[in-house]
């Protein structure tokens, strides 16, 4: 009798485990997923409006290339883009990830030297980027920050990105888009005295909004995704 009844209380405790272990795993599911997919062909279709006007921007991904942990995609467009006028051109820009999914962006033509140095298999890969740089990381809550590590002890909570907004993501309104969730996104914002940028992320989908607010001249933009093309 009593070797059932510490047969039965070990059993107990072996599912009482997995159930915790599954719930763990279920809360922070979201910081497995890439923040932004990257594939070659991936593209991002945004509408919205910029002082008022209505507009529209595409993100396209035309190279990825993997070494090691590393991930290096160049992509073409960004929301930003607009900011620079009525005649506006998509930029050309790279992100280059890390394996525990810290996403450094810099722009052409510092695109080029990091493609030459990713794909030379003789090149250690040094200096590829400073910290500065950093313009997205795996995302788990709100209150988490991160970029330039001489800014991030401000107390004024500008100058570096922090996560100011955690919600279920519904995403049935944007075309194309083949993936079943639940989702989670994730508002991350950045101040500065001169402006502010509020953006959406959805791991697994990527950026859903941007938002820009300029404190000086007037300069405000909204853009939310509308359909998605991911592989």
């Amino acid at each position: 009798m009593g070797k059932k009844i510490s047969v039965k209380i070990i059993a107990a405790s072996i599912i009482l485990s997995l159930c915790i272990l599954v719930s763990s795993c279920g809360e922070r599911s979201g910081s497995h997923q890439n923040v932004i997919p990257l594939k070659t062909g991936n593209y991002w279709i945004y509408e919205g409006k910029y002082n008022g006007r209505p507009v529209t921007m595409k993100i396209t991904e035309s190279e990825t290339h993997k070494r090691g942990t590393l991930t290096f995609a160049l992509l073409k467009g960004f929301p930003g883009d607009m900011l620079s006028g009525e005649d506006w051109e998509p930029s050309s820009w790279g992100l280059l990830v890390t394996g525990d999914q810290h996403y450094y962006k810099f722009n052409f033509p510092k695109t080029d030297s990091v493609k030459k140095a990713f794909l030379d298999s003789r090149n250690v890969l040094t200096g590829l980027f400073t910290d500065s740089e950093i313009f997205m990381e795996a995302l788990y809550d709100t209150g988490q920050t991160f970029g330039e590590a001489a800014q991030l002890t401000r107390e004024d909570g500008s100058y570096y990105w922090r996560v100011t907004d955690k919600h279920a993501f519904d995403a049935s309104s944007i075309r194309e888009l083949k993936l079943i969730g639940p989702f989670d996104r994730f508002t991350i914002t950045n101040k500065t005295l001169a402006d502010d940028i509020m953006i959406d992320m959805v791991p697994g989908i990527g950026i859903v909004r941007y938002r820009y607010s300029h404190h000086g001249t007037p300069a405000e933009l909204d853009l939310k995704l509308m359909e998605a093309g991911l592989r």
